[in-house]
Parts: structure tokens; sequence; C-alpha cells
């Protein structure tokens, strides 16, 4: 799949969103209609009778009117933002081709009709949104789940034809070779080149996390200041008239402190939009055009880490194994589930091709709870590395559910394919740390060597998390459920060479499993018939 395929399948997605949009808003504004007839009666009911309609309170009359301009005004504005969207996505696909890149990608689903059916709530026409920004340019587009991986490696400014060729060598039968054996570099070894080539870059963003943590506070104190304080006065305000007047004037005084509390607080809303925000941005922008932009750590600090390990490695920060190939593998009970991560590294180690990336699994029922939140299934690292033999039996080793998993059970291992034979194997810690489930135990045995089980049990040691192993086709795959996002900095993270050697060790890990399995050496003979 390639650009172009991704903007016309873009373009289509788009078409169905703004189908399904104008459905919505037909309906709502049925809705909306018997509501607001319904609230009016409500309303006004109370004033009618043997009083004129001239003792109506002004907010009163009010209220039905601004639902009315507001609700007109959003969907103006979102018809408006729908009509002009394919000249956005043409924009980006200009931009992408440029050589930018996307930054701080989030995605959520718009489900256009949510009907709530007592505790139920019922789900339909979900569309699936990516949002993100380049250049101080907002964008939010619908994308299809199938396509989202690729998409995500287009944000990321990397060659998706590159990409996927590396994804092709892990999948095909192809046996890369190695010319001479290249091994990773020790943790001294990286210190020695942080301080040298890394330190100057990492002073200069913590230098701008620093200025950007003042801003937030600063923010905060703002925010804090300016509502406390309006509504501080306005409680001190009524308590003195409360205090100090008849039942029928601070009755009266009531109703004019709720019209300009609203008024009040609107306007300390448009204040905090309209000022605040447009000067905190235009410091934001300030700081990240003076080339100290802490935001970019990984451009310019993590994508360096991983060329010190291997200058062929390619990274992809807002790349991750999709729901397309975790489905491929045949690990999963078949469910819709929603995947998204980051952190991608591809490759070939000294002949074993290997993906990596902070992978997020989660579940959610089209019938739910009012408050029911999605079933989170997998939450950590996703290691998978191509063996040089494919076998006919499949191995899933599961670490042995502690006190909590116990009690509350293992979402992750509940949604797995076991096979249905659980063997037991002659290492006794291995047997305490782990279940094995394999059909064919003479292989299962004759893979998980003496020396296998020893390094994946120090391996589990050096991962700080529930650790699972699968042995299917010519792969292997590791699966670390400890519900940590790696690699990630924030305004609150100091970036310091302590930080850098702590992330160094966590890559160490991950690559240190070829090594430990030695999947890189012919040790998994054809077996005679």
């Amino acid at each position: 799949m390639n650009n172009n395929n991704i903007q016309e399948i873009l373009l289509r997605e788009h078409n169905r969103d703004k189908k399904l949009t104008y459905y919505a808003f037909a309906l709502y504004a049925v809705i909306g209609i018997v509501v607001i007839s319904v609230l009016s009666n409500v309303f006004l009911s109370r004033f009618s009778g043997n009083e004129s309609t001239t003792s109506t309170p002004i907010y009163y009359k009010l209220i039905i009117p601004i639902i009315l301009i507001a609700f007109g005004f959003s969907i103006f504005k979102k018809i408006k933002i729908l009509n002009n969207r394919h000249l956005l996505i043409e924009k980006l696909f200009n931009d992408l081709n440029a050589g930018k890149k996307a930054a701080s990608i989030t995605q959520f689903v718009d489900y256009k009709i949510t009907l709530p059916l007592g505790k139920i709530r019922v789900r339909l026409y979900p569309v699936n949104f990516v949002c993100f920004s380049i250049q101080n340019e907002v964008y939010n587009l619908p994308v299809p789940p199938g396509i989202e991986p690729d998409f995500k490696v287009l944000l990321s400014g990397v060659n998706i034809d590159h990409v996927n060729n590396l994804k092709e060598n892990l999948n095909s039968d192809k046996v890369i070779e190695t010319i001479e054996s290249v091994s990773l570099k020790t943790i001294p070894e990286f210190k020695k080149y942080a301080d040298a080539e890394l330190a100057p870059e990492l002073e200069n963003l913590e230098k701008s996390r620093k200025k950007g943590l003042n801003l937030y506070i600063i923010g905060i104190i703002f925010c804090v200041l300016v509502v406390g304080g309006f509504a501080a006065f306005n409680y001190i305000t009524a308590a003195n008239i409360s205090s100090n007047s008849s039942p029928e004037e601070a009755s009266s005084y009531a109703n004019s402190l709720f019209t300009s509390y609203i008024v009040g607080f609107g306007v300390v809303c448009a204040l905090i939009y309209l000022v605040y925000i447009p000067i905190m941005k235009k410091r934001y922008k300030q700081i990240g055009d003076s080339g100290e932009n802490y935001t970019s750590f990984k451009e310019q600090i993590f994508k360096k880490m991983i060329a010190f390990i291997n200058p062929s490695f390619q990274y992809v920060e807002h790349g991750y194994i999709g729901a397309r190939e975790l489905h491929e593998l045949d690990i999963f009970r078949d469910k819709n589930y929603d995947v998204t991560g980051n952190d991608q590294i591809l490759g070939s180690y000294n002949g074993v091709p290997f993906q990596y990336c902070d992978l997020y699994m989660s579940h959610t029922p089209t019938f739910r709870l009012q408050n029911e939140s999605p079933e989170e299934v997998f939450s950590g690292q996703f290691f998978m590395a191509k063996f040089n033999k494919t076998f006919s039996t499949q191995i899933v080793i599961s670490p042995k559910a502690g006190i909590s998993e116990f009690i509350i059970g293992n979402s992750f291992s509940s949604n797995i394919v076991k096979p249905s034979a659980k063997i037991m194997l002659e290492d006794p810690e291995f047997a305490k740390m782990f279940d094995v489930y394999a059909n064919d135990q003479v292989e299962a045995r004759y893979i998980l060597t003496p020396t296998t089980m020893q390094n994946i049990k120090d391996i589990a040691h050096k991962a700080k998390g529930s650790l699972f192993y699968f042995f299917i086709n010519n792969k292997i795959i590791a699966a670390n459920n400890n519900r940590i996002n790696k690699f990630e900095t924030g305004v609150t993270t100091k970036l310091n060479p302590e930080l850098l050697v702590s992330f160094y060790e966590d890559l160490y890990k991950q690559f240190s499993i070829i090594d430990d399995l030695k999947l890189n050496i012919n040790i998994w003979k054809q077996q005679a018939n």
C-alpha cells in the first residue's frame, strides 16, 4: 500500500462519514425539536396563569433562543468542516510528500448514533478518527482501522515501501544471510557515546522542557485564580445580600445574580479562549522555533539511540503491529480488537528479521452498560522475530498467575488461543514460573531445550511484567504485558543522561532476546522423518 492508495481510501472514508453525519443530524434534529418543545412548556408554564408574561425573568426568555442559536452554529460549523475536509486531505499528502511529519497523534471512535436504553448503551455507525498536528495545522480525519497502521507510518515521515519490505522479510520464508555477527554495544559504550554526541542536544531540550513546565504552571494558576476568584466574589456577594435583605429582595437578587453569573462565566471562558490560549500557543511556538522543543525528543535523541545500536534499523515513531497482522498470527480469539501503539523498530539483527513496538489492545462490546469502559486486553511491549525453521506445533508459554491476577483475572491470558494439551518439562524452576501448552509434546521438548528454558527464565527476570512467549510456524513472539508505555517523555520528565541510560537498557533487553535464544544460529535442525 502506497501514498496514493491511502489517500484514495481516506477520501472514501470521508464521504462515508459525511453521509452518516447527515443521517445523525436529521435524527437528532427531530429529537431536539421534541425536547425543546417540552422544555419551553416546562419553563414558561410556571409564569402563565393569572400573572402577566412580562413577569417572566429575562434569562428564562433567553434560554430557548440561546440553545437554538448554539445548536445551529455548531451544526453550521460541522457542515463547513465536512465540506472542506477533502481539501484538507489533499493538503496533508502534499505536506507528507514534502517530508513533513505529524506530532501529538491521538485517536477515538465516533459513534454517529448513541441510544441510551436504561443502563444499556447501544452505539451505531462507528467511525474511527485520527487526530494530529503538522506545523500548527490540526487534522481530525476519519481513518478506517484497516489502514491505520500504514497511515501512521506515513505520519511518522518514513518511507512506507521500505517498512513494507522489512515486514516482508519477517513474514516470508526467505532466510537472510549475514557475513559477520554484530554484537550489541554495551551500556558503558552507550554512556560514552551519549556524553560525546547527545549531551548538548539533551541539554537544550531540558531547557525547553523547563520553559514549558513554567508555562504549564502559570496556566494552571491563572485559570484557578480567575475562575475561583469569580466564584468567590459571587458567593460572598450573595451571602451579604441574603443576610441584609428581605426574602423578596434576596429572591430577586438571586435571579439577577444567576444571570450575571452565567454571563460572567462566559466572559471568563472567552478571555481564556481568545486571549490566554493564543498567548500560550505563541510562546510554545517561539520555544519550538528556537530549536529547543522538548517534544522533539524522539526525533533528536531516541532515533539516534536506535541508529547507535544498528544504523540499518528502521524506527517508526507512530508505527505499531496492526490488528490485521495480529489476526494473521492466529494467537488471539476472534474478536474486534481496538489496536494502537508506537515506537516501532524493524530490521534484521545478525540475520534474524524482527519487529518491536509498544502495543495497546482493547475490546469494546457492541452492547454495554452506560458507564462500562472498554476491556483492556494487552498493554506493553510486543516483540516478534523469525526462526530459521517452521514448526508444525504451536507452543504457548504463559506466566503463572499472581495473587492479583487470580482475583481480578488476566484479560490477555483469557483472550489468547492456547493448545489443548498442557505439558510438564524437566526444569522445576521453569515449571514454577510458567505454564506450557502444546499439541505435540515431542516437538515442544525439541524446541524447549534446557538451554532455551534457562534463557527464557533469564529474560523473564530482566523484564518487569507478565511475559508471554509464543512459538508458532516460523516465529517467536515475546509479549510483556507490563501496562507500561516505554520511552515516553513529557513536560514533567527530566531529560538527563540517566534517562537515556534507562531507555538504552530497555532496548538492550529487547534485542538481547535474539542472542539469548540464539535465533541467529541454525540450531533448529530438521527432524528426521
